[in-house]
């Protein structure tokens, strides 16, 4: 009877139940820290790896190991740091396969036409990578579309025909509004600085690999190559001055409908309007070139990435 009592009182050593639950706790931690914080460096999580999985040991001993033999209590702390390695091999290819995912937006773009990228499915939801550059391009191009649409609505168009000006002349009393578009460009290429500042800041804290950076920066164009700056804010600022400028000249009325075509009364005047229609025509072949040019360092971009993903999403 006394040994019975003493048997109830002793505590008992469960050392497999405490192993396998700190192994349960290491292989969940590794399955879900992936998806609560951003991509740390293998040695990182090796190390945190390792070191739970001490705690975990001290804790199992603390309520029950301690009870057990000598080769029970070096065996679960063997077995649990054997686990924290391979949890953390487990994180480290759960990060990679989120990195790939997200990189893959990048390598899936294709172009539409007139050079208009176009995501994969999903794309924005793939990464934070992902869904930055989707949302960039896609207020780039908003904005682009809006400019043009602020020239149509000041009624540019007419200042191509005398026949369209003869039918609404209002549009010359628009010349200061016309050339308050210069401040919307600026504007605009602020906003665009802007989105590539939070993408580049973004790339900076992504763990990939230095050649998918650079083609992830150049399709996004987190770090302008342009030393002299935003050629597409420069082709604006000087559309937006040069048609305020014919649009002042137009203002003069200083000109007649020579059968469809602008005749003037001063030659002056005339060799500025020619001036001008010049200008505006180098200038709107200009804004296509700066439209191909971004298509194909797109395209350049694209081909790094995909390069980068044939390899490990890591590697350097």
């Amino acid at each position: 009877m006394e040994l019975d009592e003493a048997a109830r009182t002793t505590p008992y050593d469960h050392p497999v139940i405490a192993t396998l639950a700190g192994a349960a706790v290491l292989v969940l931690g590794a399955l879900l820290l992936p998806r609560m914080v951003s991509q740390q460096p293998l040695a990182v999580l090796l190390g945190a790896g390792a070191g739970l999985a001490l705690l975990l040991w001290a804790i199992g001993f603390a309520v029950t190991t301690r009870y057990s033999t000598i080769a029970w209590k070096l065996g679960s702390l063997v077995l649990l740091a054997a686990v924290g390695l391979g949890a953390a091999l487990i994180a480290h290819g759960q990060f990679e396969t989120i990195a790939r995912a997200d990189a893959s937006s990048f390598a899936e773009v294709e172009f539409g036409p007139g050079g208009a990228a176009q995501f994969p499915p999903g794309a924005a939801a793939r990464g934070p990578l992902s869904r930055l550059f989707v949302e960039s391009v896609t207020a780039n191009a908003q904005a682009q579309r809006d400019f043009g649409a602020a020239f149509g609505k000041l009624g540019v168009a007419n200042l191509t025909s005398p026949y369209l000006l003869e039918r609404d002349p209002q549009t010359l009393s628009q010349c200061a509004a016309i050339a308050e578009l210069q401040s919307q460009a600026k504007a605009l290429a602020a906003a665009r600085g802007q989105r590539a500042k939070v993408i580049a800041g973004a790339l900076d804290a992504a763990n990939l690999s230095a050649k998918a950076k650079e083609g992830i920066a150049i399709m996004a164009r987190a770090r302008p190559a342009e030393p002299a700056g935003d050629p597409l804010l420069a082709n604006q600022l000087a559309m937006a001055g040069s048609t305020a400028e014919l649009c002042e000249l137009l203002a003069k009325r200083g000109w007649f409908n020579n059968g469809g075509y602008f005749g003037f009364r001063n030659a002056a005047d005339e060799a500025h309007f020619r001036a001008l229609a010049k200008r505006r025509i180098a200038l709107a072949g200009e804004a296509e070139r700066i439209d191909r040019a971004a298509q194909e360092r797109m395209a350049a971009g694209r081909e790094m990435v995909r390069d980068a993903l044939s390899k490990s999403i890591f590697a350097g």
